[in-house]
């Protein structure tokens, strides 16, 4: 790797519009989103509901597509295809319901040819990870909220991308398991140090993970600002919160949030 390949952006949106249509009328959801991710780098966005947050993310995945702009991934231009090399965690667990987990698992790594006889080992190695090893035999529909997400968790692990996009994955748990399972997840990045851009409409979460907060601006969304997160790693996801520096910074993010009208997209 060259120096100029090293001092690359991971990911890089270079005033991104999208505009789509209904009822002939034609509406706004992005307006010229600037915004780079480093390699290695936790990026949290938050915003008002319906601001675009997650659309970002689908865009960089393949599932939505900009109207205007430039989204680079390591300098190249990502294309209309899921990228190589990204993951995505969604906020439900989209797991197959008629696999165990073992299965749901193994899916990612027959996908990338991982040999027959190397599967297992890696399957039990992450399952162990995440916390669910003696579950491989489980399915879905036997396990709770926080367990599928562990699986999910595990799933994307096991493709080993190295950019995470994470849209609110933590979101349909509750309070306590959000608590105990974002905490576990940030054990585990702060671990492999993979760059990681993740949506939420927590802001204690988005502090308590983020080496950096961006804040979004009702519909159509823009970014409002940025907010280098000075807390030092590794931390704890639960005892973080009671610091000064993270007090005064939700503090601040909040106040940027409220001063939002609520969010309308634009017709263009």
């Amino acid at each position: 790797m060259t120096l100029a390949q090293a001092t690359l952006p991971k990911l890089q949106f270079k005033n991104v519009s999208l505009s789509y249509r209904t009822n002939k009328v034609r509406h706004r959801a992005l307006d010229g989103v600037d915004l780079e991710l480093a390699d290695r780098e936790f990026v949290a966005i938050v915003g008002p509901s319906g601001c675009g947050k997650s659309t970002l993310l689908k865009i960089v995945a393949g599932l939505a597509k900009h109207t205007s702009g430039d989204i680079l991934l390591d300098g190249k231009d990502i294309g209309t295809e899921t990228p190589p090399g990204v993951g995505m965690v969604f906020q439900n667990d989209a797991l197959l319901p008629w696999r165990t987990v073992h299965e749901n698992v193994r899916l990612p790594l027959a996908i990338k040819g991982v040999p027959s006889a190397e599967q297992p080992a890696r399957i039990s190695e992450l399952l162990e990870l995440v916390g669910l090893a003696g579950y491989a035999s489980y399915f879905p529909r036997q396990l709770s909220g926080g367990m599928k997400k562990r699986v999910a968790l595990a799933r994307t692990m096991a493709y080993d991308p190295d950019l995470y996009l994470m849209d609110e994955p933590f979101g349909p748990l509750d309070a306590q398991t959000r608590v105990r399972i974002g905490g576990e997840f940030l054990k585990i990045w702060e671990g492999v140090g993979k760059s990681v851009l993740f949506v939420t409409h927590d802001v204690d979460e988005a502090i308590a993970m983020a080496d950096r907060v961006v804040v979004m601006t009702a519909g159509p969304g823009r970014i409002k600002s940025e907010h280098l997160v000075p807390l030092p790693r590794p931390r704890d996801f639960e005892e973080v919160r009671f610091t000064d520096t993270f007090q005064k910074l939700r503090q601040l993010i909040w106040h940027e949030l409220q001063s939002e009208p609520p969010a309308d997209t634009a017709q263009v």
